[in-house]
């Protein structure tokens, strides 16, 4: 099960860890689901992912989030040999923090960040016995 200090087990933190891309589903104005690539940070402590950017304040998945916060975040890959692939979607309400300066970013970030709160985990090939999978683990 999950650590104390954290909703991800050490093998999802590990995966999280490991990767650089993800992708955000926001809800567009017009109520359409908008999917961006983005860089992401992982806070295991807090339970939350920030994701930075260099101009986040100013754009589309900015304002989405600041008018309807629900979000989705997919971090996935293709392990080669033998071909398999992995997949950790997290669910939640994001918050926007336009003055946060995230720590760790990438080179060019600069303040704002969107902040995921974690409601629901979708695991999918990773090897993790201590995984219950798929998982809510804050209310909705």
């Amino acid at each position: 099960m999950p650590t104390v200090t954290s909703i991800f087990t050490p093998a999802e933190l590990a995966y999280l860890r490991g990767q650089r891309l993800a992708r955000l589903a926001t809800i567009g104005p017009d109520g359409a689901p908008q999917v961006r690539p983005v860089g992401f940070l992982v806070d295991a402590e807090n339970g939350t992912v920030d994701i930075p950017g260099l101009q986040n304040p100013s754009t589309q998945k900015w304002r989405n989030v600041v008018r309807d916060g629900r979000v989705a975040l997919v971090v996935d890959d293709v392990v080669p040999e033998p071909w398999q692939p992995r997949a950790l979607e997290i669910r939640g309400t994001a918050e926007t923090l336009p003055d946060v300066m995230p720590t760790g970013a990438f080179s060019g970030v600069k303040p704002g960040v969107i902040r995921i709160h974690p409601e629901r985990i979708l695991v999918f090939g990773l090897d993790d016995p201590d995984s219950p999978g798929s998982r809510r683990v804050r209310p909705a």
